[in-house]
């Protein structure tokens, strides 16, 4: 039997390939972790309603789904097991300062599976992709006068997208104009020459339901592997007993110290599952 019980997996760019697809290999793996016994959650940064079908293709009921960047943490069934969000106060200041900032933020709140998307109207300001994003998600779209002062409660994150260039002086920024109050998660998207941060609760990343399952479970840290390919990884990474990167990922995590693994392209979450987990 493996000594590891928890495995958490990115999705984007780590379990699904570049079509965004699982492959026979990587699930057959992960259906062959399943039976050890662990417990294995999908950490990402989607929302629980764009993740579950996306997750739904490794045929495994009993998956976990941390979407959010680890805010939300549910069974696949949606039932909720934990959250973590973020006070109202500071979700208002946290649009004040995207603001004077120059960016256009969008808040997500709700803890169903299909989270509401609050967003004000920015006019002209906002991008292509912001605009066809708005589009695509128009269902979810609660309009509020003003974010800065109208949040109905606490919210699950504060979202900017941005320039890959400028992205992490702007974390940086948002760190200290904010004072700790939030923590902000990047992730890139080296195709769009994009990137996002996510502010949240400063639990709220991809290690926080890593450290709820091992609290539940009463299991150590050495009993936990981790595969990311991202800068929002990065928490349950060094979380984890064992952290693995995606050769995908960017030059600068690749030089961190994780153990790397093929990329996502060559089934690099089965290469990594077979090489630590079913050795026996």
């Amino acid at each position: 039997m493996s000594k590891y019980k928890l495995i958490a997996l990115d999705f984007d760019g780590t379990l699904a390939n570049s079509q965004g697809e699982i492959t026979e290999r990587t699930k057959e793996a992960v259906h062959r972790v399943a039976q050890t016994d662990a417990t294995i959650v999908v950490a990402t940064g989607r929302r629980f309603f764009t993740a579950k079908p996306r997750v739904m293709q490794l045929e495994l009921p009993e998956v976990l789904i941390a979407g959010h960047n680890g805010a939300i943490l549910k069974q696949l069934n949606g039932e909720l097991l934990h959250h973590q969000l973020l006070p109202r106060n500071v979700a208002h200041n946290a649009v004040k300062v995207a603001k004077e900032l120059g960016v256009c933020p969008i808040v997500f709140e709700g803890t169903q599976d299909a989270a509401n998307l609050l967003v004000e109207d920015y006019g002209d300001r906002i991008d292509a992709w912001q605009r066809s994003y708005l589009q695509e998600n128009e269902q979810f779209l609660c309009w509020v006068d003003n974010l800065s002062t109208d949040l109905p409660g606490d919210v699950i994150e504060v979202i900017c997208a941005v320039s890959e260039g400028e992205v992490h002086q702007l974390a940086r920024t948002f760190q200290q104009r904010l004072d700790g109050q939030v923590k902000p998660i990047i992730w890139t998207v080296a195709e769009w020459q994009l990137a996002f941060i996510g502010l949240s609760s400063p639990k709220a990343t991809k290690r926080e339901p890593l450290r709820y399952l091992a609290e539940q479970m009463q299991i150590d840290r050495s009993e936990i592997l981790a595969i990311g390919d991202n800068y929002n990884d990065l928490d349950m990474l060094y979380f984890a007993g064992t952290g693995i990167i995606m050769a995908n990922a960017e030059s600068p995590l690749r030089q961190m110290g994780f153990h790397v693994t093929a990329s996502n392209d060559e089934d690099g979450v089965a290469v990594a599952l077979e090489g630590f987990v079913l050795v026996n």
